[in-house]
C-alpha cells in the first residue's frame, strides 16, 4: 500500500521554525531563507509529484486519527491473512479474534 501523507503547506513551515529555533538555534531569517530557496522547491520537485502515485493520500497528516486508525487496521488484517482461506472464513476467525471474552 502506498501512502501520501499530506500536510498543509503553513502546517509544515510552522513545525519546522519551531523545531529549528528549538533544536538547532537558528533565526527566523535563515529558516525562512531556507525554506523558500530550498525546502519548498524539492517538496515541489519530489514529494509532491508522488502524491498521484498513492493508494491513499492521508489528509492532514498525522493530525488525521481516523485515516491512521484505518491504515493500522488494514495493516493488521493484511498481517493476519492466511492464504487458501476464503475471506468468510478469515473475517469469521477474526471476528472470534476480536471478541472480548
Amino acid at each position: 500500500m502506498k501512502l501520501f501523507v499530506d500536510t498543509d503547506a503553513d502546517t509544515r513551515l510552522a513545525r519546522r521554525v519551531l523545531r529549528d529555533m528549538k533544536e538547532h538555534g537558528r533565526n527566523l531569517e535563515h529558516i525562512l531563507a531556507g525554506y523558500i530557496n530550498h525546502v519548498k522547491p524539492s517538496f515541489e520537485d519530489f514529494c509532491l509529484p508522488t502524491k498521484k502515485y498513492a493508494d491513499v493520500i492521508i489528509p492532514r497528516g498525522a493530525d488525521n486519527h481516523v485515516a491512521v486508525d484505518l491504515i493500522i487496521q488494514h495493516i493488521r488484517d493484511f498481517i493476519q491473512y492466511k492464504p487458501g482461506k476464503t475471506e468468510t472464513q478469515q473475517s469469521i476467525e477474526y471476528n472470534l479474534r476480536s471478541r472480548p471474552h
